[in-house]
């Protein structure tokens, strides 16, 4: 099979020739190590923008935005397509500089800037728009004003990644309507408003929804196939909010984004690390055909997850980062393998991916775990 024939085999619960590979991303500076380092850093650059536009460096930093999000996309997906890997994820970023520390972006979030062995690597900071006042006066984001620059972005991805072999999903992983709801709110003013103003976040997450089925279109317009919906819904050791809430409040807006997704011939996975299982049923009543991280440091027993929804999902990612893929032997990255497969692998629908990702991931680690899926991961299973 081609790799877009296997991975989508497996998302109708099917089976492949083999158990297909994914992951979510590879960070950056582990792409500098698969591919080596690019003439510049991200650092670097903008100290040569600081002293070429000294007064309005941060301006002219914006204008490049998606032309610098297009190269790191690229350069993770050729990585992704060097280690073997069948699928890899990409999607335009709504940030602009706020300062050369900080983004800022559409949906109020403020992102600390900071450095990964030269490379830029955001990270969640708070939220602006932290009351109703607020938001009705917060500039709603206009998908018009994505469409283009979405649409540029995947064909100038396609075509750096001519002549590799290696499937191009699409993600608002840093656009997911829950997520995007509460850490542009913040916690606290999230958490206040589900208790004595539910209607307002109910109007947060359609907007956001509206935005991500909009983008979603723009990207099959130009040939996409697999969309991910991406947001942590779950800690560690329960969800994040109360499943009910979950049902009443952003249930109907991943059933509004599935739908969507149908409806241009595609098909949609769920992204969420934590533990995800109260939230099961949720998963398969929103329309999803895939669910990832299945995350076994966090509670997630795949054996319970393939038995429950294993004929409705196909079941994404469950090997481990915190240890196996960032410090684990090769013999311990087969075992982890072997077992992802042995428990969710038969009758098809599995694709073997990291839970998540971090920079401590070691790339000979995921290159292993590449080979151990093509090696235990053919049908029939033995294991």
């Amino acid at each position: 099979m081609q790799k877009e024939e296997r991975i989508l085999t497996a998302l109708r619960k099917e089976e492949p020739d083999v158990v297909p590979t994914h992951v979510l991303a590879i960070d950056a500076n582990n792409v500098d190590k698969i591919l080596g380092k690019p003439p510049q850093s991200d650092f670097e650059m903008v100290e040569e923008f600081k002293k070429s536009y000294p007064k309005t460096y941060i301006e002219e930093l914006n204008k490049i935005v998606p032309l610098v999000v297009s190269t790191v996309f690229a350069r993770m997906m050729k990585a992704a397509s060097k280690l073997g890997f069948d699928a890899c994820q990409v999607g335009i970023l709504p940030f602009s500089f706020r300062s050369e520390h900080e983004f800022t972006d559409i949906f109020g979030r403020i992102w600390d800037v900071q450095n990964n062995e030269g490379n830029f690597f955001p990270f969640y900071k708070a939220g602006q728009i932290t009351s109703r006042e607020k938001w009705e006066k917060w500039p709603k984001p206009d998908p018009k004003d994505y469409l283009k620059i979405a649409k540029e972005f995947y064909k100038s991805i396609l075509k750096e990644l001519k002549g590799e072999e290696i499937v191009t999903m699409v993600t608002n992983d840093f656009a997911g309507v829950f997520e995007s709801t509460w850490q542009g709110m913040g916690l606290v003013p999230f958490s206040k408003a589900l208790h004595f103003d539910p209607k307002l976040v109910k109007e947060v997450a359609e907007v956001y929804t509206d935005f991500t089925i909009a983008i979603n279109n723009a990207y099959a317009d130009v040939g996409a196939k697999i969309y991910v919906e991406s947001g942590d819904i779950a800690y560690k050791q329960h969800p994040m909010i109360n499943p009910k809430q979950f049902e009443q409040i952003f249930q109907p807006c991943y059933r509004r984004i599935t739908d969507a997704v149908h409806s241009r011939n595609g098909v949609s996975v769920l992204h969420t690390d934590g533990f995800v299982e109260p939230f099961l049923d949720m998963a398969v009543a929103a329309g999803f055909d895939g669910l990832h991280s299945l995350e076994g440091t966090a509670g997630v027993s795949m054996e319970r997850v393939k038995k429950k929804v294993g004929e409705k999902l196909c079941l994404l990612g469950n090997i481990d980062i915190a240890h196996v893929l960032s410090k684990g032997t090769k013999e311990e990255v087969e075992n982890e393998v072997k077992r992802a497969i042995k428990e969710g692998g038969h009758g098809g629908g599995l694709i073997v991916s990291p839970v998540n990702m971090h920079p401590g991931v070691r790339p000979e680690n995921l290159k292993w775990m590449v080979e151990a899926a093509h090696k235990y991961g053919k049908y029939p299973l033995n294991l």
